[in-house]
């Protein structure tokens, strides 16, 4: 018998006779004057306590015994965090959380757990996986979030967005994001390089020994303030810039936002009365400011720019964004949107604002990360530095957008460090209709969360042998075929795929380049090997900052 149905059982029998203790004492008129039921107060609160306790109990453990239900292989749950009580509290990395899970249960296609009260389901399954994010699309449209506050415009954005009005931002922004697009942006990123190359400059000059997490974190603030707000925040060259401060604040997954996401999770009415805000206030009235102003500005004044607030203000005016040759869709799909309005600018305001942080960390860790697996590996850091050095002379020398395309192997060496340090290490979906599992007897009902755990599809020898091993000839073209298409997702797969890829790809080997070409890089005896993750972070982050050493290479100034 389950523990929570014999605690049921205790609760009935305790509770019965502590009501007949009751009655008879509150017969007693004396008895009265001293408790409202029973002539101690303080007993009379520790059963009131202990009524609620079982109370709040049986209501955390009614789905506890779900997928044993079912016959499905599965995690035990433990009151009051479910299956995941390290994820939940904060002091576990999401990746290795379910990991753990993942190999205890090799042999399955799927696994049930229990986040908190509610019965997920863990994908194992290449196959499952390809049927969930591609060819069974439209029973896993959506993300697993909570329903957004419909007052609070600034969470209505891509990524939170559901259904059909998901879909109609979807082919309204994706010509935002094409390779012409990313071609035209790029001077803009260049001219953060170039600033990225001096201030290292300096910074080298009095210590060799830097804080890369702080320095790919302000030259990632610059790139996105020019091209989504058309703002120069000057973020490397000031330390008090306040468009890192918000960036960081935006970020900050602290007790309190844990808290919400508890009580959220816990007790889904509050998903529908809206009581807590995920968003800092100050960084929500700053963008919003910032957008507002720039867009006013620029309607005023016709003033273009060539950045992904240009086009967004080119959608609210109902002009098309489209390139001479581009397709609706991107070319990823031939179907055009319904006629509707252009973008409003609180619409323009959110997905300035999803711009901004899903491109924030996202950007720098990877670049980060491959930093610090080219200072762990000289061979592989020596080859991507002949590669860059080779291309540039061909091009005189400077970074363009068609020199970073032909960097090949520095492609492979990206590729890697995200399967190494997958930004997300899971992707969630939400099932909309009730779903039967090809070759198998479970169906998947309508609103449970699926979880397709990315990272550990990154380390499994089966696709990947000796995961932990850095290997950039993984994903050489021979070695990319032989694999299962589904097993590698930094950027997930699917008609949600994640629509910045080209964007944030151009942001890091931007990056990598500019850093490889002047500077030899290497480990501090104090460098983590290998490096722990943070806990409390929606993504894949070091735990503690990560200091590298630049060694000035001969020959460049």
């Amino acid at each position: 018998m389950r523990l929570h149905t014999i605690a049921y059982k205790c609760f009935k029998i305790s509770h019965f006779w502590s009501c007949k203790y009751i009655i008879l004492i509150s017969e007693k008129p004396c008895c009265r004057k001293m408790g409202l039921f029973i002539e101690n107060t303080i007993m009379e609160f520790l059963y009131a306590s202990l009524l609620i306790f079982w109370i709040i109990y049986l209501y955390f453990v009614k789905d506890y015994g779900y997928w044993e239900e079912r016959n499905v292989p599965h995690v035990a749950a433990v009151f009051p965090f479910g299956s995941l009580s390290e994820v939940v509290l904060g002091t576990g990395y999401w990746g290795t959380a379910h990991d753990k899970i993942y190999k205890q249960f090799e042999q399955e296609r799927y696994v049930g757990l229990t986040h908190i009260r509610k019965p997920w389901l863990l994908v194992r399954d290449p196959e499952l996986v390809k049927r969930i994010l591609q060819d069974d699309f439209s029973y896993f449209m959506n993300r697993s979030f909570f329903e957004v506050n419909p007052k609070d415009y600034m969470s209505n954005h891509l990524f939170t967005m559901k259904g059909t009005e998901w879909k109609e931002m979807r082919m309204k922004l994706t010509p935002a994001y094409t390779a012409a697009k990313m071609k035209m942006m790029f001077c803009l990123v260049k001219k953060c390089s170039d600033v990225l190359r001096g201030v290292v400059k300096n910074m080298t000059e009095e210590n060799n020994v830097l804080d890369v997490k702080d320095l790919l974190s302000r030259f990632t603030i610059d790139i996105i303030s020019t091209c989504a707000f058309g703002l120069e925040s000057d973020s490397l060259t000031n330390k008090d810039s306040e468009f890192y401060k918000v960036g960081k604040k935006a970020m900050n997954m602290d007790t309190l936002v844990l808290l919400k996401l508890y009580v959220y999770s816990a007790f889904p009415i509050f998903t529908k009365l809206h009581c807590f805000d995920f968003c800092d206030s100050k960084v929500k009235e700053f963008l919003s400011g910032v957008v507002q102003s720039a867009v006013e500005y620029r309607e005023k004044y016709n003033v273009t720019r060539y950045d992904f607030l240009d086009l967004l203000i080119k959608l609210r005016q109902n002009q098309s964004i489209l390139e001479k040759g581009e397709k609706p869709g991107g070319g990823q799909n031939s179907s055009k949107p319904e006629k509707r309005e252009g973008m409003t600018i609180e619409e323009i305001t959110a997905e300035t604002f999803i711009f901004f942080a899903a491109g924030y960390e996202t950007t720098s860790n990877t670049s980060l990360f491959c930093l610090y697996e080219l200072a762990c590996n000289s061979r592989i850091q020596d080859k991507v530095y002949s590669e860059v050095q080779e291309i540039l002379d061909r091009y005189g020398g400077d970074i363009s957008y068609q020199a970073l395309q032909e960097m090949t192997y520095m492609d492979q060496v990206i590729n890697e460090s995200m399967r190494r340090y997958p930004v997300l290490p899971e992707l969630f979906r939400e099932c909309t209709k009730d779903y039967k599992i090809p070759k198998s007897s479970l169906e998947i009902e309508k609103d449970l969360k699926v979880v397709i755990p990315v990272y550990s599809l990154h380390h499994d020898p089966k696709y990947f042998p000796d995961p932990y091993t850095f290997d950039p000839d993984r994903f050489s073209p021979d070695n990319c075929n032989k694999r299962h298409p589904y097993v590698y997702l930094p950027f997930g797969e699917g008609p949600r795929k994640c629509i910045g890829l080209r964007f944030g790809l151009m942001k890091v080997k931007t990056a990598v380049a500019t850093l490889v070409l002047d500077y030899q890089i290497s480990l501090t005896p104090e460098t983590e090997v290998p490096l722990e993750m943070k806990g409390n972070s929606f993504t894949t982050v070091p735990s503690s900052p990560l200091m590298l050493v630049f060694t000035k290479r001969k020959g460049n100034t």
